[in-house]
């Protein structure tokens, strides 16, 4: 049951056992007034959440009745007297029953991030929530964090042509579900300020509200897209040698995107086969899927939606994954600390997508994509900052690997497998450009020996000829027909 008037998804079950983060955390009823105040500015340097103070680390409900009503009153006037300047909070007295079973208290603190400014202790200290835990932030870190702080309103602008009908209910519908409430929409959206805002009477999403809600973000904000290009190859090409083959864009509000672009992604990336040390044979992706979902999904989350001339970019190419990010890291992450240390440059699309399942704390994420990368025996993934305003994720595959496997899993074709060794390395070329993408015609072939056209269909009749490939064309002169491989 619910026991919080200010949000929603506060139960007692819910305070004693979900484990600690980013956006919750337990405090003994003992501690002191200066500690208190230093992890209250800790969650409004970072993005906000709820500390609970009467129950223990381990979810034990203790109480106040131990510690003194003065105690609980002193707690309750904290900010006042040790932050400056205050953050925006809530504090909400809870009656419950302790693990004694006697009639208590607990307190909430309801922490909202800190757009515009940075809450400094009364000792000019400045902390910020990482993890589970609250760090005292160096000069350089309080710099680089100030340097930010010029940036965070972004996401409580008011798009004053938007409206409530702008609002995706499935989205709401399903985020709804995450919470496990049924509260009305506009509640909702409402309950903590940044996603629907009203102005002179009218309803109007702000920015987050609509990457986050918005039927079509790409309306109000053209660059909050996701690009994903495939491309045969190693380089972009242009021109005559135009070897792009896939372009596909994701315009939704932002977990739509993801979760569509996720499904696009993992259809466009490849399987192999190879025979393992004991003779069987194994499948294994072209990458591990943690490794470029959460590259996608961070790009999603932290990167600068003021650079409205960007837009998150994925590029496939057979040796490589690239996914561009516009923005430089936020706040006080640097490449050398990005697995360490985690900033968020937009705390409330964070927290909502973070609420929705798809987000970890970045730290996380990012060692995780390097041990993945580690397990399938591929290259360390490279994260750069190429042009100093944006981050750039490379992972690559094997390619020396990746043709011995192909060519492992081509050969358990008992055809192939006997005149393999009988054709030439242009040959070898379009049997396993078919055999990756099921279907090629003659242009596609020209381009991929680097031969012209009139040699490209000799090629590919000849291994018509050899019983290889399959013409499915009702004629030669056909343009729609296709080379595939002969079952």
């Amino acid at each position: 049951m619910n026991i919080s008037k200010v949000n929603t998804i506060l139960t007692l079950d819910y305070l004693t056992n979900t484990p600690e983060g980013l956006y919750l955390d337990r405090k003994r009823a003992k501690i002191s007034l200066q500690d208190l105040a230093n992890e209250i500015a800790s969650f409004a340097n970072a993005n906000g959440g709820v500390i609970v103070v009467g129950i223990t680390d381990a979810g034990v409900i203790e109480g106040f009745n131990a510690c003194g009503l003065k105690k609980l009153n002193e707690l309750q006037k904290v900010v006042t007297g040790y932050l400056n300047p205050s953050p925006v909070y809530e504090c909400e007295l809870i009656a419950i029953k302790n693990s004694k079973n006697e009639n208590d208290n607990i307190l909430l603190f309801h922490i909202e991030p800190a757009i515009n400014y940075i809450v400094r202790n009364n000792k000019d200290d400045v902390y910020c929530r990482q993890e589970d835990s609250s760090i005292k932030l160096t000069t350089n870190q309080i710099k680089s964090l100030e340097y930010e702080r010029r940036e965070r309103d972004f996401e409580t602008e008011i798009l004053f042509d938007s409206s409530v009908e702008d609002i995706d209910e499935d989205m709401i519908e399903l985020y709804k579900k995450r919470l496990g409430t049924d509260v009305p929409t506009e509640q909702i959206l409402k309950a903590r300020g940044f996603f629907l805002r009203e102005k002179h009477g009218q309803l109007h999403l702000t920015k987050a509200g609509m990457l986050l809600f918005g039927k079509n973000p790409s309306l109000y904000l053209p660059s909050a897209r996701i690009r994903v290009l495939k491309f045969e190859g190693n380089e972009f090409k242009v021109g005559t040698e135009m070897n792009l083959v896939k372009d596909k864009t994701f315009d939704s509000c932002l977990y739509k995107s993801v979760e569509q672009a996720k499904d696009f992604i993992g259809s466009q990336l490849r399987e192999f086969t190879h025979l393992n040390p004991e003779g069987i044979f194994e499948t294994v992706p072209e990458y591990p899927e943690f490794a470029w979902y959460e590259g996608l999904v961070n790009a999603v989350t932290h990167r600068d939606y003021s650079n409205s001339g960007e837009h998150i970019t994925v590029k496939l190419f057979d040796d490589r994954l690239e996914i561009y990010s516009p923005g430089r890291l936020s706040g006080f992450v640097t490449l050398d600390t990005m697995m360490t240390k985690r900033y968020s440059r937009n705390p409330q699309i964070a927290r909502v997508l973070n609420e929705m399942g798809i987000v970890r704390e970045l730290n996380e994420g990012v060692k995780r994509i390097y041990s993945e990368m580690q397990k399938y025996f591929l290259k360390e993934p490279i994260y750069s900052e190429p042009d100093s305003n944006s981050v750039l994720l490379v992972l690559e595959n094997n390619i020396v690997m990746r043709r011995k496997r192909k060519e492992e899993s081509l050969l358990k074709n008992d055809i192939i497998q006997k005149t393999w060794e009988g054709l030439n390395y242009l040959e070898k070329q379009i049997i396993t450009t078919i055999f990756d993408k099921g279907e090629i015609n003659s242009e596609e072939a020209s381009r991929i020996i680097n031969r012209g056209k009139t040699t490209a269909v000799k090629m590919l009749n000849k291994l018509v000829d050899k019983k290889l490939i399959v013409w499915t064309g009702t004629s030669k002169f056909d343009n729609k027909g296709k080379y595939i491989m002969k079952n």
